[in-house]
């Protein structure tokens, strides 16, 4: 296997029921798999109180949604059930090294591209990126509020990358994120 498409979570409610920035983003990964439908999908998201307060992944509303626009589940690897930015690069690694990966299309938000790009650059270095931005579907007050927030963090994920840098050099490899010292927001 070569590439796949990694969708970045986005919230849903408490029902399940996806956010319109999730389904921008799944919109936007869905127009390039009709392009390219031998590509894997990997859906990420798990449960958290600030995106999915449901005791079902995010990820996998995620791929129900791209089912039922016709993508078949054969097209899936691994739901990747995560709760942070750092935590979709982090936890897709097995996923990707597991099945081969050489090539990753990275699909998110406008607004959240820089960092997502800063992540998993930092923690794939050797994969080929490829990314895609949905256009988020708010107004634009709410859009900054969001980029606003995005540079706020970006010293956390720095210094995230750095820490993950220093384990693997030390020979310390963290087994998960509970082994090592990870910093995330509540409105990461």
């Amino acid at each position: 296997m070569d590439g796949a498409i990694v969708i970045l979570g986005a919230p849903n409610d408490d029902q399940g029921t996806l956010s319109q920035i999730a389904i921008s983003r799944c919109d936007i990964a869905l127009t390039e798999w009709n392009k390219h439908s031998a590509l894997k999908l990997i859906c990420t998201g798990g449960i958290g109180e600030h995106f999915n307060t449901t005791s079902t992944a995010h990820a996998y509303y995620l791929k129900q949604y791209l089912m039922n626009k016709g993508v078949p589940e054969t097209s899936f690897l691994a739901l990747v059930e995560s709760r942070f930015t750092f935590e979709d690069a982090l936890l897709s690694k097995s996923v990707i090294d597991d099945n081969g990966i050489t090539s990753v299309i990275l699909v998110t938000s406008e607004f959240h591209l820089p960092r997502a790009k800063l992540v998993f650059c930092g923690v794939f270095p050797h994969i080929k990126f490829r990314y895609l931005a949905a256009i988020t579907p708010l107004p634009y007050e709410k859009v900054l509020e969001l980029e606003k927030h995005e540079l706020q963090v970006m010293q956390r994920e720095k210094h995230n990358l750095f820490t993950l840098r220093h384990s693997i050099k030390s020979g310390d490899i963290p087994k998960s994120l509970q082994d090592t010292e990870f910093y995330m927001s509540r409105s990461d």
